[in-house]
């Protein structure tokens, strides 16, 4: 990889992270438990290998879901970070937002859409 590592931190900044490899799958999830994990219309991801994650700087909580996937968070201010799923265990989602530069990352594609908010667009190539 030719970039800078991705970083990012919670809000009160008592969980810093990043990560190494090319992003892949930057996406906005529509699905209901990501909404009510997050509380967000949409939330935004993306995706990395996890062997290329880290966290640099203080340990975040963890949930397990229904869905047998793991998200975790600050337990601090309550930051929505990552997103772990058996079904890919060689990959970690991240929050965009949480994304020192998330701005470099826009979504490309929508996941879930039709579980979305009749409210909300979805994305238009």
């Amino acid at each position: 990889m030719n970039r800078s590592p991705i970083t990012g931190r919670c809000y009160c900044g008592e969980i810093r992270f990043s990560a190494t490899s090319e992003p892949f799958h930057p996406s906005n999830c529509h699905c209901e438990n990501c909404r009510r994990a997050i509380g967000a219309q949409a939330v935004a991801w993306i995706t990395v290998m996890h062997t290329d994650f880290r966290f640099e700087h203080g340990t975040p909580s963890r949930y397990r879901t229904d869905t047998d996937a793991w998200r975790t968070f600050c337990g601090r201010c309550g930051t929505s970070l990552t997103y772990e799923h058996p079904n890919h265990p060689d990959e970690i989602d991240i929050t965009t937002a949480s994304l020192d530069h998330p701005e470099d990352f826009p979504p490309a594609r929508d996941s879930f859409p039709e579980e979305k908010l009749p409210w909300v667009e979805l994305i238009r190539h």
